[in-house]
């Protein structure tokens, strides 16, 4: 039975879309988006746009041509604020626990707008104990959430890279093929496309072709981007342990005839070279300036803070934001 408030979607990937043999961070991203928005859309019964998407940790790959299953539910309302837990899990595999293989979950914020404006949605009253806990989980986390955002606001992110920095720009225009309602870019697309740029520094830095995201996520969308729109996407390694990549992101958006783009959205990024069931050595970066080594130790208390923060599916014996 359809529980108010909560769905459930199937996806699979096709092996040729996906040469390596597993699905991308992004698809995978693009897929939970996807069950999000139906689910804060329907509670909220208005249009919705992403506000926040919380850290992705993948503690299981998803393979081609494997059913996977996105479930999404409604946890916390605020005023025009939707919060929704999801989960991907495959079925037909079986995890530690005896249930189904979970790949990731996270929490994702979607804001209720009816014509360009915000609008309260209908609150989220829970009425079991579970649904009370998820419910005081996702609200206590909003002021972790807060000090997270304003410390990405405040990365001292370079114009250009040094000699030794490891800075990768994609630059493109907004497609209408990656629309929603009201001509604006969907999240999903602005994840893929930071995914993308994640990847494509990680592997230079690496040297590897193969490279995944083990943490993605903690995106915080702070305008939106229209279709025609210029896109700009800066991805600059600052950090490596010895067998990860972190990466900072963000996204720049601006009209065809503008100078000066906003910043639309940010993230922070942590990739691996996969290799036999666990990540491979990676060559590793040292901060040659000040800024780059006082990034460096922003960027590493930031992916501290966002582990630390968010909901769980279950008990709350997991924790991620």
């Amino acid at each position: 039975m359809q529980v108010r408030g909560a769905l459930s979607l199937e996806f699979t990937a096709e092996g040729y879309t996906h040469p390596s043999g597993t699905v991308g961070a992004g698809t995978v991203i693009t897929w939970i988006d996807k069950a999000g928005y139906a689910v804060a859309a329907s509670w909220a019964g208005t249009y919705v746009r992403a506000s926040y998407v919380g850290n992705m940790q993948f503690e299981n790959p998803v393979p081609v041509d494997t059913r996977a299953v996105v479930q999404a539910r409604v946890v916390h309302t605020e005023g025009p604020y939707v919060h929704v837990q999801a989960r991907l899990i495959m079925p037909s595999l079986p995890g530690a626990d005896g249930g189904p293989m979970v790949c990731t979950e996270c929490l994702l914020v979607y804001a209720a707008e009816e014509g360009g404006h915000l609008v309260d949605a209908p609150a989220w009253i829970p009425e079991t104990e579970a649904q009370r806990m998820r419910d005081e989980q996702a609200n206590s986390a909003k002021v972790l959430r807060t000090t997270i955002e304003q410390g990405m606001n405040a990365l001292p992110f370079p114009e250009e890279a040094g000699p030794n920095d490891e800075l990768v720009k994609l630059c493109f225009i907004a497609g209408a093929d990656e629309t929603t309602i009201g001509s604006t870019i969907r999240a999903s697309a602005i994840m893929r496309w930071i995914d993308e740029a994640a990847a494509i520094c990680a592997a230079r830095w690496s040297g590897s072709e193969n490279v995944v995201a083990a943490f993605a996520g903690g995106v915080r969308f702070l305008e939106n981007i229209e279709v025609g729109n210029v896109v700009t996407v800066d991805a600059l390694l600052v950090h490596t342990s010895p067998r990860a990549m972190h990466v900072a992101l963000r996204v720049y958006a601006a009209r065809r005839h503008e100078r000066d783009p906003k910043i639309v959205a940010h993230s922070l990024a942590v990739m691996v070279v996969p290799g036999d069931g666990r990540a491979q050595p990676v060559r590793q970066w040292e901060p040659e300036s000040e800024w780059s080594a006082s990034l460096e130790a922003a960027a590493v208390e930031l992916v501290r803070l966002r582990s630390e923060a968010g909901a769980t599916w279950t008990s709350g014996q997991q924790r991620e934001a």
